[in-house]
């Protein structure tokens, strides 16, 4: 499936499933984004469904990565109090890298420190979405 085939409803559906999930970050970043690389975050409600999409681009520098994802994750939630996050890594390249892990278990600790909630990362790269493996989610 792509984002050609969302169901019409998708917008009122949470962002639980992989498959529904891959098809919006595929609408969401296109392929200039996924050539040149960044973050596909998609800020959810408090019912898991859409509320903004937001691409960061570029690669998030190692030095101060940490900080830098606590100002993002911060930015991205109602008041710095509460939040809930899709994320896509994405890049050209095929493959899960280092880098790759490494960004997501800052992600992962970022969330965990700032008590946001952070239901599932994916990387997207030039064909292909994988989800990562994350916490699952409460019952």
């Amino acid at each position: 499936m792509t984002f050609k085939d969302l169901p019409p409803n998708w917008p009122s559906q949470p962002l639980t499933s992989p498959d529904l999930v891959h098809d919006v970050l595929d609408l969401c970043v296109n392929n200039t984004d996924r050539v040149k690389g960044g973050l596909s975050v998609l800020v959810l409600r408090d019912d898991l469904t859409l509320a903004q999409p937001i691409f960061v681009k570029g690669p998030l520098p190692r030095l101060d990565r940490f900080e830098t994802l606590k100002s993002l994750f911060r930015g991205c939630s109602r008041d710095g109090l509460d939040g809930a996050f899709v994320v896509g890594i994405v890049h050209e390249a095929p493959g899960l890298s280092d880098d790759d892990r490494a960004l997501h278990q800052d992600m992962i600790d970022v969330c965990a420190e700032l008590g946001f909630r952070l239901v599932s990362t994916h990387l997207l790269c030039d064909s292909a979405t994988v989800v990562l493996p994350v916490a699952r989610l409460a019952a």
